[in-house]
């Protein structure tokens, strides 16, 4: 509020301008700049009331303790101030992800405190951070500092793939933009689930296609690209490493989903999200699938072998039946006599005897 100039050019400021007041016909040195103006005397100085009445700025702040959404800040009291009945903080957006207007945000604290914690803020967004102080009639001039949050989980959940066809183990795809408020899109990630053994997948243990087929996972990510490689479509199972991950081909079933993640990092933090919904692969049986050599071959062995089992087992009922009637010949030529009347004694001469007339006893009993 007081400036004290002595010894011509020595100014001094305060609250307050001393007890100890002398006679103006002790101030009688010129002030060098202005003439007309006195500065000071020998063992004197001029009190010049400044009509400034708010305080000054801290001498120092700092920040520290930054998450997505919250940083703390201290600051040091003003080193010329009058009376501070306490503290403005400010925390005005520069730079953000964010589709939507931030406004300033402002808080207020006690003269006694020289530290607090900002809260709402938007995550991965660069802010100006002033403090300044303040009295019952006006605020002083503030000190500044430029403070980043950390980024967020990716918000909204990423868009659905959309399929445009599929040939056997190859499905040609559109992956469309996503939208992130809480940081960059760094890279968007592709994942197959085969839901023939379950139902979605678990984020912690997905990996790429090697790690799955270790531990026996039904799903895996089959591709990571660069936000400017999604702007052509894009061929899953084509057998190729995008970014560390090896793009399988798929197998000849129905039942597979296949899911985007969008991964955001900045400043050495990743965050990731996968779409909650899914898009399931429809196998398209009015084109021609395109099948493996290896595939091919297998299909003609067994094709062969079936033919050449029927075969055998034609060959097998003509031979049965030829035995069969084989040995029924055999057994006509060869059926044994039967006896059917009684033994007759035949004369050498080759006439047969005439039986003996039969008596009847019984008659002539009678």
């Amino acid at each position: 509020k007081y400036a004290i100039i002595g010894n011509e050019a020595t100014c001094f400021c305060g609250n307050m301008p001393g007890t100890l007041q002398l006679e103006l016909s002790s101030c009688v040195t010129p002030c060098p700049k202005n003439a007309t103006q006195i500065c000071g005397g020998d063992s004197a100085a001029s009190v010049y009331d400044t009509d400034v009445t708010a305080p000054g700025a801290p001498s120092y702040i700092e920040i520290y303790n930054i998450t997505e959404t919250t940083l703390r800040v201290r600051w040091v009291v003003p080193d010329a101030h009058s009376y501070i009945s306490g503290y403005a903080i400010r925390a005005t957006i520069l730079e953000t992800f964010s589709d939507f207007a931030l406004v300033p945000l402002e808080w207020r604290v006690s003269n006694d405190t020289l530290q607090t914690e900002l809260l709402n803020l938007q995550p991965g967004s660069l802010y100006n951070i002033s403090v300044a102080a303040v009295n019952i009639d006006e605020e002083g001039p503030n000190v500044t500092i430029s403070a980043e949050t950390v980024i967020g989980t990716p918000d909204p959940s990423p868009p659905d793939i959309e399929i445009k066809e599929r040939h056997g183990d190859r499905m040609l795809v559109h992956i469309p933009e996503a939208k992130n408020v809480n940081g960059p899109i760094s890279m968007y990630r592709i994942v197959v689930s085969i839901e023939l053994y379950q139902q979605g997948f678990i984020i912690d243990t997905l990996g790429n296609y090697t790690y799955a087929t270790e531990q026996g996972l039904p799903y895996y990510i089959t591709a990571e690209l660069d936000p400017d490689d999604i702007q052509n479509d894009f061929t899953i199972g084509d057998r190729s490493t995008y970014n560390g991950f090896f793009n399988a081909p798929l197998p000849l079933t129905n039942d597979i989903d296949v899911s985007l993640g969008v991964v955001s990092e900045k400043n050495h933090v990743k965050k990731i999200r996968y779409a909650e919904s899914t898009k399931k692969i429809i196998l398209n049986i009015n084109e021609p699938e395109e099948v493996s050599p290896l595939m091919m071959a297998l299909g003609a062995s067994i094709a062969i072998g079936v033919v050449l089992l029927l075969i055998g087992i034609g060959l097998i009922i003509i031979l049965r039946k030829k035995i069969q009637m084989a040995r029924l010949q055999r057994g006509s030529q060869s059926m044994p006599l039967s006896l059917s009347e009684p033994c007759i004694e035949i004369e050498n001469s080759g006439f047969i005897q005439d039986e003996d007339e039969r008596v009847d006893y019984y008659s002539n009993i009678k």
